[in-house]
């Protein structure tokens, strides 16, 4: 993982990157619909608990560079994502024992985690391209939130390291 310069004036958020030819096969990978526990209603995210393809992206984080950022994480946990056209996740801030998060994107995708302000105002969009996306240390100033639209209509797919 290659962690690029911030996106947006001071909010804690990096670009960064995958090798180009990191890859994993989407549609080999079985999804179920998300089992979460705060959003029930969303019926349009779906998720694959496939170790392997897990392993490979915890693998590829720069676990020096997150240790810079957040001193005091404990654990990283791998998600990897299928968003169905029409999934939408509301501007919002995580549960306070996340304290960062890395996204990348699995394929080329039309729609990127979009970052707001307290009023919802869109600030800016992340990467959309295979293999980039976004390094974002959670509530420190200032308070952003963060959402995301798959307004497309094809599949996105992400991965998204949680760290505790």
């Amino acid at each position: 993982m290659v962690v690029k310069d911030r996106i947006y004036k001071d909010i804690l958020a990096w670009e960064v990157n995958f090798p180009s030819d990191f890859n994993i096969e989407v549609d080999a990978l079985d999804f179920e619909l998300q089992d979460g526990t705060l959003f029930k209603d969303i019926q349009t995210r779906f998720e694959s608990n496939d170790v392997i393809a897990k392993k490979k992206v915890l693998d590829l984080l720069d676990l020096d560079e997150i240790k810079k950022k957040i001193p005091d994480y404990t654990k990283i946990d791998i998600k990897i994502f299928k968003d169905i056209p029409g999934f939408k996740l509301w501007p919002h801030l995580d549960r306070i024992e996340h304290k960062g998060f890395i996204m990348i994107n699995l394929i080329d995708n039309k729609n990127s985690t979009a970052f707001y302000d307290r009023e919802n105002n869109k600030l800016f969009e992340g990467p959309k391209k295979k293999n980039t996306g976004i390094f974002h240390v959670l509530h420190k100033k200032p308070f952003v939130k963060h959402g995301i639209e798959n307004t497309s209509k094809e599949d996105r797919y992400t991965t998204i390291a949680f760290i505790k």
